[in-house]
């Protein structure tokens, strides 16, 4: 038999399944095989999401890194078949990677990171990757709490979260050098959207106390002091006499 076969290239791309890590090296040596072995990408994409949906929860967040691989290589060769494929099972291969469970929480933050990456290549529809998108945010919604007064602790050992952690490492790479491998094709603004899309919202409490103290340092003789003395001020809740904004207390003159 060939290595053309379709049984033989299901046992080959099994047998990478079983033996992928975190490393760049073994994502993309699984992902290149299936490029080269494109004639039977139903048999390889098939074997992927039966795999996905048995392995441990780090090996499917390891597989689902295969899949964007997959797709990077796909598009360079010009081949949409595994997106085909994979497009009516996106919900699907979120809820795997995410599952509604303790430990699926903690993949949550890698999946967004990969959605947000297929929506900014363009591999699928806004509306398919929003459609998506809805078991992640459920998941998030439903596990945080339970993570929060629960903790880790009960969920994994040591040894799994510093395997963990390392293994976080390893995928921080592929989206470092993501954000200097632009796609001749995207759009304008896409640098700057994929940025905004992962920084966290604003927190009138706290961010604005921090960018003018970062603004007092920098320029330490203009007159921040004046900006913040003419905050307006609001209605006391007890007496409804005009109380200053509680970010007002903190006037003082700029560094000499």
């Amino acid at each position: 038999m060939g290595d053309s076969d379709p049984f033989e290239c299901r046992l080959n791309f099994l047998n990478l399944l079983e033996k992928l890590n975190a490393s760049q090296q073994s994502i993309h040596k699984v992902a290149l095989y299936a490029i080269r072995h494109k004639k039977v990408a139903e048999d390889l994409y098939r074997c992927l999401v039966d795999a996905l949906e048995q392995a441990s929860i780090n090996t499917r967040l390891n597989i689902v890194y295969v899949l964007d691989a997959i797709f990077a290589n796909s598009q360079k060769a010009r081949f949409t078949g595994y997106q085909d494929l994979a497009r009516r099972d996106l919900t699907r291969i979120i809820e795997a990677v995410v599952p509604n469970d303790p430990k699926g929480i903690v993949n949550v933050g890698n999946t967004r990171k990969i959605l947000n990456n297929w929506r900014r290549r363009g591999y699928f529809d806004p509306s398919e990757l929003d459609l998506a998108e809805k078991p992640l945010l459920e998941r998030e919604a439903s596990n945080s709490v339970q993570t929060a007064t629960r903790g880790d602790g009960g969920v994994f050992s040591k040894e799994d979260m510093l395997r963990r952690m390392e293994e976080d490492r390893e995928r921080h790479k592929r989206f470092k050098e993501d954000l200097w491998i632009r796609s001749s094709d995207e759009y304008g603004d896409a640098e700057f959207q994929q940025i905004w899309e992962n920084t966290d919202a604003l927190d009138p409490e706290t961010d604005y106390e921090v960018m003018m103290l970062q603004n007092m340092l920098r320029l330490p003789h203009y007159a921040w002091h004046m900006m913040l003395s003419q905050r307006p001020e609001v209605p006391s809740p007890a007496n409804g006499t005009a109380t200053a904004t509680p970010n007002a207390t903190t006037q003082q003159s700029p560094p000499s």
